[in-house]
């Protein structure tokens, strides 16, 4: 049975069971070069376009996996900094985060925990949270090379 993809509670199941309404196209679709639903498409057009980072910056589905991500066993089993951001990056890259990185990620959630003030942010994401979308949008996770 098909699912509603773009309201909350989001499903986790994979979009190829989602509701399409051909005659009301959510323009989250559009924005990702959804194949039309009208017409037969044998190749698909593959853009980026600066709509798309903006809308996954501040998509709740977004903000609700990075949410997801931080609350994992194996990620908030981890009580040292870097070894949290190592864990993310496993798990998000499938890699080790290198020194760099590390030393980044940590500058990062101490510019965020020093602007917040031991406050949330306007979104509710702690800096972890925060962290976690960061990574969940870098261009390393969304394509594979």
């Amino acid at each position: 049975r098909a699912v509603e993809l773009t309201t909350a509670p989001f499903t986790p199941r994979r979009s190829v069971y989602g509701f399409i309404d051909c005659q009301n196209l959510p323009g989250l679709f559009r924005t990702f070069d959804f194949a039309s639903p009208d017409t037969s498409t044998p190749q698909r057009y593959t853009t980026t376009v600066p709509q798309q980072a903006l809308f996954l910056m501040n998509s709740p589905f977004v903000i609700e996996q990075a949410r997801h991500f931080v609350k994992r066993a194996d990620v908030a089993a981890q009580t040292m900094d870097e070894a949290k951001i190592e864990r993310m990056y496993k798990l998000a890259y499938g890699r080790t985060a290198d020194a760099e990185e590390i030393s980044l990620g940590l500058r990062f959630l101490a510019d965020v925990r020093k602007a917040d003030d031991g406050k949330q942010t306007g979104l509710h994401l702690s800096a972890w949270e925060q962290y976690a979308q960061v990574l969940l949008l870098g261009n390393e996770f969304a394509f594979v090379d």
